[in-house]
């Protein structure tokens, strides 16, 4: 993180500059700055609510191990970008907010993984000459229901279609199981970072508006 800069004048306006609240003595940050930042982290966050919405839950029901690998990496390339941000002047309760966003993408980039890792060694089971008695191996079927609305639906119906299946033989989803876990933890630390992100913007918004009156905070580009 860039060092904060020091301020030089104290007859600023006080709708462009807030006080913090953390160490001994008050330090000032901008309230455009902090603006700014937040809107390019909304940037960021666009891109992957589309990914979330759209992209990620089809390749779950295509079983796409390839599509699943590159949106791993592409979610690591948030991060970067997501870190490599200017937070000069940047006030610390948004850079908070940021923090709770990159685990949001943390938790995006490990399902991601250990979904392609789960689909690809059910693919190669699949292909190995079963043992008798032969059960057919490892075959996920969704429901006929529509397609789920974004990524933690998506892997709930993955979920139910593999506790569907028969693992009283060798070949069936049993010794995929330590992978099924994973994947099921994966979700579970999704949805919590989602749900303290929310619950911290919501304050965050409150906070923002009292500091720094005159700016808008309330919009989805900068906070959700």
């Amino acid at each position: 993180m860039n060092p904060l800069r020091p301020v030089l004048m104290f007859g600023v306006l006080a709708a462009a500059v807030g006080c913090s609240r953390h160490g001994d003595a008050p330090k000032v940050f901008g309230a455009t700055q902090t603006h700014n930042y937040l809107l390019r982290v909304g940037q960021i966050r666009a891109v992957i609510n589309t990914d979330n919405k759209e992209r990620i839950p089809g390749m779950i029901r295509g079983q796409d191990v390839a599509l699943l690998d590159a949106q791993a990496a592409k979610t690591e390339g948030y991060m970067h970008s997501l870190a490599a941000l200017d937070a000069t002047g940047v006030d610390p309760e948004a850079l908070k907010f940021a923090h709770n966003f990159a685990d949001i993408l943390d938790a995006y980039k490990s399902v991601s993984l250990d979904l392609a890792e789960l689909f690809r060694e059910m693919k190669k089971a699949n292909v190995r000459p079963p043992a008798p008695p032969a059960n057919p191996l490892l075959r996920i079927k969704f429901g006929s229901e529509p397609p789920q609305g974004d990524t933690i639906g998506a892997v709930d119906a993955l979920l139910d279609s593999i506790g569907r299946m028969d693992t009283t033989e060798k070949t069936g989803a049993v010794f995929f199981k330590p992978i099924v876990n994973r994947v099921r933890d994966d979700k579970e630390r999704l949805r919590l970072a989602k749900v303290a992100h929310h619950e911290f913007t919501q304050t965050l918004k409150a906070d923002l508006a009292k500091r720094y009156a005159g700016l808008d905070w309330t919009s989805k580009e900068i906070l959700p």
